[in-house]
């Protein structure tokens, strides 16, 4: 299963008074064999969440280990055209070009689902594991 992990699934999983902190952990227990991915933003977007909501040593002990546990996929213009494609689609006030870009990276690579508690996904046809 090739899965896509969005940030608020990493905070649920390190911060530990996340309301979706057990959750995250009995789905990722349920997906030991599952190759996750990353965009680009993902990584840095996480450390700064982290930062400001856990801890610098927290964001820090993060960024150190995320690079060697998840496989960081690359942006072209294909991927870039469908996520603003995505996202001038959208109507609802406060929506993120980043979650549009995760839906267009979904889409794009035929991934079974992403790594989330965002009910946006749903709603652009992707999959929440």
């Amino acid at each position: 299963m090739r899965l896509l992990v969005d940030t608020d699934f990493l905070i649920a999983l390190i911060k530990e008074d996340d309301k979706n902190h057990s959750k995250a952990i009995s789905k990722l227990k349920g997906l030991k064999e599952a190759l996750i991915f990353v965009t680009p933003f993902t990584i840095p977007e996480t450390a700064t969440v982290l930062s400001y909501k856990v801890s610098q040593k927290s964001a820090k002990k993060f960024l150190r280990e995320a690079r060697r546990k998840f496989v960081e996929l690359s942006l072209n213009e294909e991927i870039i055209a469908l996520a603003d494609k995505i996202f001038l689609t959208q109507n609802k006030k406060g929506i993120s070009w980043i979650d549009c870009l995760n839906a267009a990276i979904v889409k794009y690579y035929k991934f079974e689902g992403i790594l989330s508690f965002d009910k946006f996904y749903s709603k652009v046809g992707i999959k929440i594991i």
